[in-house]
């Protein structure tokens, strides 16, 4: 265990109560980018998207001022995701807010002065509505089968690009390369916008070494003299690197889940020689991971950085680095998104003091993902072994193969839930009848027995699929045209290489991420009329479909779909395998849509916080739930219907055929506080391995119990820290919606194994 120095407490009391830089932060990337536009208007360049965004960042790189604060020892700072909004369309706050950061009254006028050129290639050919079928677009308004991009997309701000390459090469070697495949390729604007990049990269450290040595820091100097111009040789030197690399990266679209990847395994080998070779102690290299730690801070984290892992030959990936990864969470107890991945060969040891970590700051951090279920999942889906086995996430839980892909993370989102909604209404809408997103499938009052039902939701889920895939394939040339993406393509394998754009398919690896909601409320919905209806005949199909569509006015009978009727996450093979089967047939389904449309199509049972807006448009559902009410997060079962233990729970998850959803699985438990006590975590750890080996996918723990969180909804002033596991992230308690916060407080918290 390391102990957190005087100077990391300080930087980390700064970082989680100062707010006043992000105003000032957005001024910068506000003023430079248009300067860097300006830039490439005056000297008569294309204003292609290329060359405009690389412009943009380029200036950024190049003008924006050297910040070094007394106590840093890895600087550069980031923008918060307003930065793009940081100013407004009134003037007066603008200069406010411009001459408060530091700029002349000059160059305030500047900015302000319509007169002056600016290259701008942003929304040069957006996606006409006709594009889509109004059958499309019903199903996009009933279904929201798109994310929050709309028509456009997900193409950005949910990476993890190539670190490895700038902290081993630098940006002048880097540089070398875009000439070298220029001159094999044909010259382009893509090419040009590359070197753009580079040329700012190679003069980006001297600006900051030339304020450090200004202000006495000689030590910060010689960092920044070889980093990044030039590969990294220390571990001080690589963690520079890579947090310059980061923060360019997500300057080019945002921070939100940009993400670092693999850090054990990319920084292990400068740590391991500096180690070897006396230039650094333990402590010093914890003290770096920590102000790494804090320069990523955020109230909403989901910069994902991922320990541990398994190596093609089967032993541990765990390293020195991994336990300091850890024992850094730890010592400074805020919210740091931080994945843990182990197979059946990570080291018992190194799990137990990762779920220490959890019991002990109650976040919620780290959570776990099984690579004997997760690196079987992406080679079945095309990627070659040896990229498999250096699977990472992004965000929330999403993978990605570092440095050699672009997943289109949460692109598209598809709720089967729907699919037994419009079964029992013909192929209508239970919300608006005047609306047919489905298929007919015939009368339900028809059915002679639950195996037609059963038939005809396979058939919704079919059609759903495949107009969700037909959507996405109609937002593409919207995503190739509007959303060029320079940085991503220099630090991505096979843009470079075939001149391709990494939003053009000109990553090694294109696939994209369809986001599965409902799954356990169709499980249990389905379970429901099997067991009332056809069963135990409690009441007729008519009698179900006139309690749906006026939203269960008796009370008593739908209190008999709650508690009559098997629910998943109980280790109830009735209910689970249900569950287990319309899983397995929608990716079966989406692997052979990816194979009609000629691209890759990755299932992903994943709701992020949708699981509220699906609810929003579900009309009231056999499982007893009423109109409007939220789905089940993820995989996880409805909130309070888990009532058999937490070993239960697992098993029902570990059934679900999790080796055909390579866009990762999720599922949130519950669990007493108590049971991460020293004397419990061995068989905590057990229990874990153990599910793991039965087929579970991915797990997150909060630890909070039900009466804290009450507390803290009725005061929050008195916990201010509290944070929890929302969906896939971690957050502060106080920080969340009310419906959230019930949500959370209503899942069953687990007392005994």
């Amino acid at each position: 265990m390391y102990t957190l120095t005087e100077r990391c407490s300080r930087l980390r009391d700064d970082a989680v109560n100062v707010k006043s830089m992000a105003p000032k932060i957005c001024a910068q990337w506000n003023f430079w980018t248009r300067y860097g536009r300006a830039e490439l208007a005056e000297k008569e360049l294309p204003p292609s998207y290329n060359m405009s965004t690389a412009a943009a960042i380029a200036a950024v790189m190049k003008y924006a001022p050297a910040v070094i604060s007394e106590d840093e020892l890895i600087v550069g700072y980031n923008f918060g995701d307003g930065a793009y909004f940081g100013l407004t369309f009134d003037e007066n706050q603008n200069r406010t807010l411009l001459r408060g950061n530091g700029f002349t009254e000059e160059q305030i006028n500047w900015f302000h002065d319509p007169s002056v050129r600016v290259a701008d290639g942003i929304w040069m050919n957006p996606s006409p509505d006709e594009e889509f079928t109004p059958a499309q677009l019903c199903l996009m308004n009933e279904q929201a089968a798109m994310n929050t991009c709309g028509r456009w997309s997900q193409t950005g701000n949910h990476s993890v690009v190539g670190y490895k390459t700038l902290l081993e090469l630098g940006f002048e070697k880097i540089l070398e390369k875009v000439n070298g495949w220029a001159e094999i390729n044909g010259d382009s604007d893509f090419y040009e916008s590359l070197r753009m990049i580079c040329e700012a990269g190679c003069v980006m450290g001297e600006r900051w070494a030339d304020e450090a040595e200004r202000i006495g820091r000689p030590d910060i100097a010689e960092v920044c003299r070889q980093v990044p111009r030039y590969g990294a040789r220390t571990f001080r030197e690589a963690v520079q690197s890579l947090w310059f690399a980061h923060i360019i990266n997500t300057w080019e679209d945002t921070i939100n889940a940009n993400s670092l990847g693999r850090l054990d395994q990319i920084l292990y080998p400068y740590y391991r020689r500096d180690i070897d070779e006396g230039r650094i102690t333990e402590q010093e290299a914890f003290e770096l991971i920590c102000c790494l730690w804090i320069k990523l801070y955020r109230d909403y984290d989901v910069q994902q950085s991922c320990v541990g892992g398994t190596s093609p030959d089967g032993s541990s990936d765990v390293n020195e680095l991994s336990w300091m990864m850890l024992d850094a969470t730890e010592q400074l107890d805020f919210v740091r998104c931080l994945s843990v991945r182990f197979g059946k060969n990570t080291e018992p040891a190194f799990i137990e003091r990762a779920l220490k970590v959890i019991g002990n700051t109650q976040k919620g951090v780290p959570f776990f993902f099984n690579d004997d279920v997760l690196i079987p999942s992406l080679i079945s889906a095309g990627i070659d072994p040896e990229d498999a086995y250096d699977y990472t996430q992004i965000g929330c839980v999403e993978t990605v193969i570092p440095g050699k892909s672009n997943p289109y993370a949460v692109n598209s989102r598809c709720n089967l839930l729907k699919a037994l909604e419009y079964a029992l209404n013909n192929g209508k809408s239970g919300i608006d009848p005047q609306q047919m997103p489905g298929v007919e499938t015939g009368d339900p009052l028809s059915f002679d027995d639950f195996g037609q039902l059963y038939s005809a939701v396979k058939q919704q889920i079919m059609n759903l699929i495949r107009e969700t895939v037909d959507i996405a394939v109609a937002c593409m040339p919207a995503s190739r045209n509007n959303f060029r993406k320079p940085v991503k393509s220099l630090f991505t394998e096979g843009c470079m290489e075939s001149g391709r754009d990494f939003n053009d398919h000109g990553p090694k690896y294109n696939y994209y991420q369809i986001m599965l909601v409902g799954v356990p409320n169709l499980a249990d919905s389905l379970a429901a009329v099997r067991t009332m209806v056809y069963e135990k005949k409690r009441c007729t199909m008519d009698e179900l479909l006139y309690q749906l569509a006026n939203n269960w006015p008796d009370e008593a009978l739908r209190l008999e779909f709650v508690n009559k009727a098997p629910k998943y996450g109980n280790d109830i093979d009735a209910v689970d395998d249900i569950a287990v089967e319309m899983l397995d047939f929608t990716c079966e389904c989406i692997e052979k849509e990816s194979q009609r449309v000629g691209e890759m199509f990755h299932a992903q049972p994943f709701t992020y916080l949708w699981m509220i807006d699906h609810g929003l448009r579900c009309a009231a559902s056999a499982d007893g739930r009423r109109n409007g009410e939220i789905l089940a997060y993820s995989l996880s079962p409805m909130q309070g219907r888990d009532k058999e233990g937490l070993s239960a729970l697992l098993n029902s998850i570990a059934k679900l055929p999790q080796k055909r959803t390579p866009g990762t699985t999720s599922a949130i438990v519950e669990v007493d506080p108590k049971l991460f006590e020293a004397e419990n975590l061995p068989m905590l750890t057990e229990l874990l391995m153990g599910a793991a080996e039965r087929g579970l996918g991915n797990v997150q723990f909060n630890t909070v119990s039900a009466e804290t969180l009450i507390d803290a909804q009725q005061h929050p002033e008195k916990h201010q820290n509290l944070a929890v596991r929302v969906s896939g992230f971690s957050q502060k308690f106080n920080l969340l919606g009310r419906e959230l916060q019930d949500h959370i407080i209503a899942r069953t918290k687990h007392r005994a194994i």
